[in-house]
């Protein structure tokens, strides 16, 4: 009969666990990106009263003879199914939609996962979760090793733009938008080679038998993505232009004719900023918003209107792109950082995903960290290989099923109460046992 305490209590303690369990997670119904846990049990060993017997010529086989011991904990496992999205209005709010961690080192240096995407920005410009922990930025599309520098905006800068010195040797594949005044324009549009002659860029004077804005009306019918148009005295395009060189050189000037003593037009800009600690200089810029883009990329608008964000170019690499408050793009190493305005910072939020996610150990404020089960982790960015996109606006929210974890409680109860049951009745034997003889 003390047998039978003993088993009937192991029934009493598992129940009472998994009710455990089942309360962490109905307490956590709220809470950003939780993940719920379930419990399994496992038999425990029995006791062997007979192995059994195989059958012998004379005589039939028998069957093994067990008593089993009671039930234990078999596991815990976590359910990292995402949640639902929980829509806030805060550009700074983001959820993964699909596989990926968020990556966040506390001030020690320390490493950590997490599916919580509050994040703020604090005074000296750092993306920060809700307990101060700086958010990582990403060092490449894909990488096994996480990163060394934390996102960070600057939050007043100095921009100084201006024409590029070094023009001449500029090949096409290196210009961003271009304003031009004079000069041949040699284009190829529809297989055809297309040459349009501008000395002075009035849209009454004629080329031919059309006027300059007839003949940028044509261009813009037929070129497809480029746009030609008629500004403040020169022509000036946008697009996928294609030029010609009537010559062997390569660069920009050669290949349009035009001439570098003019100083009147400038094909390309550079941009240096600088962070400005003398917050009443009049030139200094302040942010006024910031959000983020479905690939985890910061978009930063300040107050005169430009833009600073990145880009993962044709080779995938994360590139700078600054925008002008006129709207003149100015991208990669023609966007240079002076003093620590940039040169340490990273506008990717950097992702992390791991062989089995299962193997995380969780450490409370919604943060994960690395266990011995986790195996290798890789690093990238969202939207990007097997890395899911962001969506911001809003959060993830729990994704614990209420209904599955009341329908857990009350069996658990029960088998809390059936167990009790054959708990009294063992003891009420035990208890006529210990009458008998009397």
């Amino acid at each position: 009969m003390s047998q039978a305490l003993h088993t009937s209590s192991t029934g009493i303690n598992a129940g009472q666990s998994q009710i455990n369990v089942i309360a962490h997670n109905v307490a956590n119904i709220n809470t950003t990106a939780f993940k719920a846990a379930n419990m399994v049990f496992e038999d425990l060993y029995s006791h062997n009263l007979s192995y059994g017997s195989a059958a012998t010529k004379n005589g039939g086989g028998t069957n093994p003879k067990q008593i089993g011991l009671g039930v234990k904990i078999g596991g815990i496992t976590r359910n990292f199914t995402p949640g639902t999205f929980i829509s806030t209005g805060r550009d700074l709010d983001c959820m993964i939609s699909g596989t990926g961690f968020f990556v966040v080192h506390d001030a020690d240096g320390g490493s950590y996962f997490t599916r919580d995407g509050v994040f703020s920005m604090d005074s000296a410009g750092n993306i920060v979760t809700q307990q101060g922990m700086k958010v990582m930025g990403a060092k490449s599309v894909y990488s096994n090793s996480g990163s060394d520098k934390n996102v960070k905006v600057p939050k007043n800068m100095l921009p100084v733009v201006s024409g590029d010195p070094d023009l001449g040797s500029k090949t096409l594949s290196q210009l961003n938008n271009a304003s031009i005044t004079g000069g041949d324009i040699k284009t190829k549009i529809n297989g055809v080679d297309v040459t349009l002659t501008i000395a002075q860029p009035d849209p009454d004077k004629t080329v031919g038998d059309l006027t300059v804005q007839e003949v940028v009306n044509a261009f813009n019918t037929q070129a497809g993505s480029a746009v030609f148009s008629i500004e403040n005295g020169a022509i000036k395009y946008t697009g996928d232009v294609q030029f010609i060189s009537a010559g062997t050189t390569s660069n920009f000037v050669a290949q349009t004719g035009l001439s570098l003593q003019n100083p009147s037009f400038e094909l390309n800009k550079v941009v240096d900023l600088q962070d400005v600690v003398n917050y009443n200089d009049k030139n200094v810029i302040s942010i006024n918003n910031v959000s983020v883009d479905e690939n985890g990329i910061l978009i930063a608008t300040y107050s005169d209107g430009s833009v600073l964000t990145q880009y993962v170019d044709d080779a995938e690499t994360i590139q700078w792109k600054y925008t002008t408050p006129e709207g003149i793009v100015i991208t990669g190493s023609d966007v240079t950082p002076t003093g620590s305005s940039i040169a340490d910072s990273n506008f990717a939020l950097e992702l992390a995903t791991m062989v089995n996610q299962e193997g995380l150990v969780s450490v409370g404020n919604n943060m994960w960290q690395w266990g011995p089960d986790v195996g290798d982790i890789y690093y990238g960015m969202a939207g990007e290989m097997a890395f899911g996109p962001i969506e911001s606006g809003g959060y993830e929210g729990s994704n614990v099923d209420i209904a599955s974890e009341l329908t857990n409680m009350i069996t658990a109860q029960r088998m809390i109460q059936m167990n009790s049951r054959v708990f009294s009745a063992a003891s009420e034997v035990m208890q006529v046992l210990s009458y008998l003889g009397q």
